[in-house]
């Protein structure tokens, strides 16, 4: 498992852990519904090689703060922020979530090895839906948000998307749908 990486995503309950990739490297996503449980997950997953964790954008900076510190630099910890285009969009995002509504988002990641056929997997909670793409290059995340563009309310960008990548995936939905990135802190 060295050199995986690990998303940790905000669920209600636990399961629907999966890990895309090959022998070499792969991605884990896992769902943690607390700041404890993404610390414990974190330090398990940490324990078994991977050393990268990223957060999703509705962890914040307490989640990131309180992983990186049960880590101790084990692994380079990232949550996902988004850009200035995107407060009023992802506010709404929050809101509505926050209300229950049934929301898909779009998690895309980079994962060497996937084929053309973009492997990926779709965790349910209630009826919101999180969808999980990997890419072989961040230069195809564009092409999945245009995709997926009429289908989600959110989008979050995980391992290696550089500036113009992001922006070319802003643009290919118009920005219309909130795009966030993982950063270091």
């Amino acid at each position: 498992m060295a050199g995986d990486r690990a998303i940790i995503h905000v669920a209600a309950g636990a399961g629907g852990a999966v890990r895309i990739g090959d022998e070499k490297s792969g991605t884990h996503i896992v769902a943690a519904s607390s700041v404890e449980a993404a610390v414990a997950l974190a330090v398990e997953l940490v324990d078994r090689g991977v050393e990268d964790i990223d957060l999703c954008g509705a962890t914040g900076y307490t989640w990131t703060a309180a992983v990186e510190a049960a880590v101790a630099g084990r692994a380079r910890v990232s949550t996902v922020l988004f850009g200035f285009e995107s407060l009023t969009s992802v506010a709404d995002y929050k809101e509505r979530a926050t209300a229950g509504a049934a929301l898909t988002a779009l998690f895309v990641f980079v994962q060497e090895g996937v084929g053309p056929a973009r492997e990926h997997f779709v965790h349910h909670e209630g009826d919101s839906r999180s969808v999980f793409v990997a890419v072989s290059h961040p230069d195809l995340g564009a092409a999945v948000a245009a995709d997926f563009a009429d289908r989600v309310q959110l989008i979050e960008l995980y391992g290696g998307f550089t500036a113009p990548d992001v922006a070319a995936v802003i643009a290919a939905v118009d920005g219309r749908i909130p795009v966030g990135v993982a950063a270091r802190s």
